[in-house]
């Protein structure tokens, strides 16, 4: 699974980093707490434990689509 995160970065706005889950474990996990509403702690679960893939500048499209999208500061 892969996921798109949009973190607050401060007085620079933000900071997108693309992540990729490869335990079914945690992917599975993560996807329960997004069913549950309880998108803060999906988040959370994927900054410490989540692969980093790539950092994507402002503007810069991810080469590959994410199957989720999390916006910290809308959580």
């Amino acid at each position: 699974m892969r996921a798109l995160l949009i973190l607050k970065n401060g007085e620079y706005g933000e900071l997108r980093v693309m992540v990729h889950v490869h335990d079914p474990k945690l992917k599975e996990r993560i996807i329960s707490l997004l069913e549950k509403n309880r998108g803060k702690e999906a988040l959370y679960l994927l900054k410490a434990k989540a692969e980093v893939d790539d950092y994507l500048p402002s503007g810069r499209k991810p080469s590959v689509m994410p199957q989720v999208t999390l916006i910290e500061d809308l959580l």
